[in-house]
């Protein structure tokens, strides 16, 4: 449609620009005798007043064309955007589903043996004397055993296999909560955390362990951002429909080929060994069971900004 339209428009202008059209213009008002000659000057006058009025209008019509054609365009460059976005979330979702189809598998399989192990360290540690030589080996096990039951419990986030109750909570005695924990890690990096909470906020419908978890995992991250210090500043408000927790840090800032990939699992920046690249995948699952959307800001330089908006009165589906 845009094509033909413009097409049309290129017609309508060369036309328009032909000698004859110039000359009528040029002579409008005038007499127009000297162009059809046996013509009474009445007759004749006539004739060109109405040309004349037909070009105004064909002018007019150019116009309307070449700006319906722009907002034409326009349109479909922001549906073009829109699909492409859509198509991104899509296949981010079957990319999450598919991972949690594996990882409920895997995860229960390696569950009940590791339960197993460190039940049984547990019994032999309990004894053994402290100044025994079996004791440091036999509590690394147990150490051992239970980061694996962590990293278990994290794949189990993304199964649909574990469910936990949703209950009406208050979303700054929510975070509060977690801060007050991750407060004894980040005291030791120098990172100072700052609270400006809003007030009177609605209650929402969420699995707290859950919200704790994704905003342990954001500070964390945002500390390890900070090598040297910094802040981390932690925000929460109401808008019309949703409760909003806005976690922003002072530290170097992500590149934009590293903002693509930073809620997929296993993807990670770190050194190997310090990540298991599934911290920020974890809270981007979390906050989709919750029928939420997790915003990244971020620049090289800048920091990073993480806005949480879960909606009010919806239940998630944990």
């Amino acid at each position: 449609g845009g094509r033909i339209q413009g097409d049309f428009a290129k017609k309508v202008t060369s036309c328009m620009e032909c000698d004859f059209f110039k000359k009528v213009k040029e002579e409008e008002g005038t007499d127009y005798k000297f162009l059809l000659p046996g013509l009474e000057y009445d007759q004749v006058q006539k004739l060109f007043m109405d040309f004349a009025l037909a070009l105004r209008e064909l002018e007019l019509y150019k116009k309307n064309i070449e700006e319906l054609n722009s907002v034409l365009e326009q349109r479909v460059e922001e549906k073009s955007k829109e699909l492409e976005i859509s198509r991104k979330k899509v296949m981010q979702s079957e990319k999450m589903a598919a991972l949690g189809q594996l990882a409920g598998g895997v995860a229960h399989e390696i569950n009940n043996p590791m339960t197993i192990i460190l039940g049984y360290t547990q019994i032999i540690e309990k004894r053994i004397k402290q100044d025994s030589p079996l004791f440091l080996p036999v509590k690394s096990i147990e150490k051992a055993v239970e980061r694996c039951r962590n990293l278990v419990g994290s794949l189990l986030v993304f199964s649909r296999i574990e469910k936990k109750e949703v209950e009406l909570s208050d979303i700054n005695s929510t975070v509060e909560q977690a801060l007050a924990l991750e407060e004894l890690n980040t005291r030791t990096k120098n990172v100072q955390i700052l609270r400006e909470f809003g007030e009177g906020l609605q209650k929402v419908l969420i699995n707290k362990n859950q919200i704790q978890q994704v905003i342990i995992n954001l500070c964390n991250n945002a500390a390890d951002a900070m090598p040297e210090g910094g802040t981390i500043t932690i925000k929460t408000r109401q808008t019309k429909n949703a409760i909003e927790i806005e976690l922003r840090d002072t530290g170097t800032g992500m590149t934009e080929e590293v903002k693509k990939h930073i809620f997929e699992p296993f993807f990670t920046t770190k050194e190997v060994g310090k990540g298991t690249g599934l911290g920020l995948s974890l809270c981007y699952e979390i906050i989709q069971k919750h029928n939420g959307k997790i915003i990244l800001e971020s620049s090289v330089g800048s920091g990073t900004s993480f806005n949480i908006q879960l909606p009010i009165g919806v239940s998630g589906n944990t």
